[in-house]
């Protein structure tokens, strides 16, 4: 019989704190002291020995403050005997750095791999990697979780309730990079998908050219793993209402939400927007939330 305690530092309390009380464990507590020169001590104080340690602990805000803090909490469970350790990374930050676009760029996502390997913990995860390559960054892969299910369950409510014929319903799928996570709803709802041709003039602006695929008269879900600026989604909203599309909402895994994206997603008139809790801060009452828990449940 496992042992479990569950551990969130900073990003992740809410999730860890509805993680514990399904699986009927301890959430652990931890210290943090920050000194006179900017050095930081973060250990836990719980027992954990001989306890199997779960850590969730999104790489978000203030990014390489976040890793480091992980870090060496990771190693206070791991040295105070903890049986095993695994480590939730809900929303891996630097995701959308993992490659070289222009000369001299560095590969930022594998930089982060090697860091984070040098911690001690069993088996890691994370939910909708921006790209699937950052897992093969990893000597050990990091396992990319995918949180479909939780978009077809709820998109699969709304069609229901509000008596939509599936024939009307089509998935989007904002650019190529989506069209797994696409791919993976449409098939789960039972209807087709589209996919939008991009091209994107500079970082953080982006501009969709052709639709390929009729979405007159249809509800449009678009789903998408990270949501920064919101520039790509209005755009693609905008798209659809030209060519005839009565509704637009959007899924989106990882509500990074940067500016005045809530505004924008607003102003291009998306009826519904639902993220999941990967990224705690504070969203829009309109903005449904998707507990991440469930998908964790069934990985423990």
């Amino acid at each position: 019989m496992k042992n479990y305690i569950v551990f969130s530092f900073s990003q992740n309390k809410k999730l860890a704190a509805k993680l514990a009380s399904g699986l009927g464990c301890e959430l652990g507590e931890i210290s943090a002291t920050t000194f006179a020169d900017g050095e930081v001590l973060v250990k836990a104080i719980s027992d954990v020995k001989d306890k199997d340690a779960i850590v969730i602990e999104s790489t978000f805000n203030r990014v390489h403050e976040r890793l480091f803090e992980f870090m060496l909490l990771l190693d206070s469970i791991h040295r105070s005997g903890a049986r095993s350790i695994k480590l939730f990374i809900p929303y891996y930050g630097y995701s959308r750095q993992e490659r070289v676009s222009y000369f001299n760029e560095p590969v930022s996502a594998e930089v982060i791999s090697k860091i984070i390997e040098t911690a001690h913990y069993d088996d890691i995860y994370a939910f909708d990697l921006h790209h699937t390559d950052i897992s093969k960054f990893f000597s050990k892969p990091l396992i990319n979780l995918p949180t479909s299910d939780l978009f077809v369950e709820y998109y699969g409510n709304i069609i229901k309730d509000n008596n939509i014929d599936k024939k009307d319903v089509v998935v989007i799928s904002p650019d190529h990079g989506a069209n797994q996570r696409a791919d993976n709803v449409a098939a789960g709802l039972g209807v087709d998908k589209i996919i939008l041709d991009k091209v994107r003039p500079e970082p953080n602006k982006a501009e969709h050219l052709a639709l390929r695929g009729d979405v007159k008269g249809k509800t449009c879900i678009i789903i998408d793993d990270i949501v920064d600026t919101g520039g790509t989604i209005a755009s693609a909203a905008r798209l659809l209402y030209s060519h005839g599309a009565t509704a637009v909402y959007l899924g989106a895994s990882h509500a990074v939400f940067s500016g005045h994206c809530y505004t924008k997603l607003k102003e291009a008139n998306i009826k519904d927007i639902v993220v999941t809790d990967s990224i705690e801060k504070k969203l829009p009452r309109a903005v449904k939330v998707l507990s991440l828990d469930k998908l964790i449940k069934k990985v423990i």
